[in-house]
């Protein structure tokens, strides 16, 4: 395998690692010099030489508001680097993408004015829960990806992204809508689900390259959701601490270790390993099926998750026993609200 020297992404050629480099950090990327602390005092340094001060400081202010999260970004992760132990890693500046596009028609009447998210449970929505629940773990950079009703989402300092085709397309295109946002590593989360902090904990405390929550009680789970089928369940089987495989339309259930909530986390490795092994799924399957999808474009995001795992990459799960819900049928939503808070109290 060959390694880029900017971002650290793997390939099998040398001709793709050039296409990659070209494409996507171009003549326009920071040189790589820029990515260390020295060369923070070597422009300082410079810039009050050449321009006094003054200048200097309010060109400072500029770049900082410009590259300021990627230099501390680098800086912190050439800190936990040198020392592990000094537990920066936590510390990394992530963002969150919230997938909000779709339209679940089992939800109608209720979403016929309103997408999914907007959807009230207890006194908040399913996106304002999420949000809150972000910005308390100290994740500030969210983007939401729209598409059904789209305008109705309209939180403020959020990013947004538009998927316009969401009635043609699926999750995984609607999450490559925002690809803008994973460059440091991000979380994913669905825009139908509500899940307690501590959920959201263990994932943030898994080191893991790439990490999907997994709840083990997803039976018990099921028995009390008569109206979604288990085989729209996006269930995993594990061994030696890896997922070896994740599907939906699972019919023998023997082996499946839990299902996958909707909540997962990509390092900056692994936000590069997902970007890399969706290009090269483009080029491989192209309009043909892949996986249990008709297509690339209508996937899954356990689609793109199943790919990876047969490229070769590690992806860990994060066990968890209940703290959490699906919201996907009118029934989901009156037995959450019901029982919201032994649901997201439960660990």
């Amino acid at each position: 395998m060959l390694d880029c020297d900017i971002c650290h992404g793997e390939f099998k050629t040398a001709q793709g690692l050039a296409g990659h480099r070209r494409l996507r950090h171009g003549t326009t990327q920071m040189p790589l010099e820029a990515e260390t602390p020295l060369f923070g005092r070597q422009l300082g340094r410079r810039v009050s030489q050449r321009l006094g001060d003054k200048v200097a400081e309010r060109v400072a202010d500029i770049i900082m508001e410009r590259h300021g999260e990627e230099i501390i970004a680098a800086s912190l992760r050439e800190l936990s680097e040198r020392d592990p132990n000094l537990g920066f890693q936590r510390s990394l500046p992530l963002r969150a993408i919230i997938v909000a596009a779709g339209r679940n028609d089992r939800l109608l009447p209720l979403i016929a004015q309103k997408p999914v998210g907007l959807l009230n449970v207890g006194n908040r929505t399913i996106i304002g829960r999420e949000l809150e629940i972000l910005r308390d773990s100290g994740i500030s950079r969210i983007a939401v990806v729209r598409g059904y009703q789209g305008s109705k989402i309209n939180y403020p300092e959020i990013t947004y992204y538009d998927n316009q085709d969401y009635e043609k397309t699926g999750m995984l295109r609607s999450l490559f809508s925002a690809r803008s946002e994973m460059a440091d590593g991000f979380v994913f989360c669905y825009s139908d689900i509500v899940y307690s902090k501590n959920v959201l904990r263990k994932l943030l405390d898994e080191p893991s390259d790439i990490a999907l929550v997994v709840d083990t009680d997803w039976e018990d789970q099921h028995r009390q959701r008569s109206r979604h089928p288990i085989s729209e369940a996006e269930l995993i089987a594990v061994e030696g601490g890896l997922v070896t495989w994740i599907s939906r339309n699972v019919t023998d259930v023997d082996h499946v270790h839990g299902e996958f909530v909707g909540l997962a986390k990509f390092t900056r490795r692994g936000a590069e390993i997902l970007k890399s092994s969706y290009e090269q799924a483009a080029s491989r399957y192209g309009r043909g099926q892949f996986h249990g999808a008709l297509s690339l474009e209508s996937a899954y995001f356990a689609d793109m998750i199943q790919e990876i795992i047969l490229q070769g990459y590690p992806v860990r799960h994060i066990d968890i026993q209940g703290g959490w819900a699906e919201i996907d049928t009118v029934e989901d939503l009156d037995r959450v609200n019901r029982d919201i808070e032994s649901l997201l109290n439960t660990e």
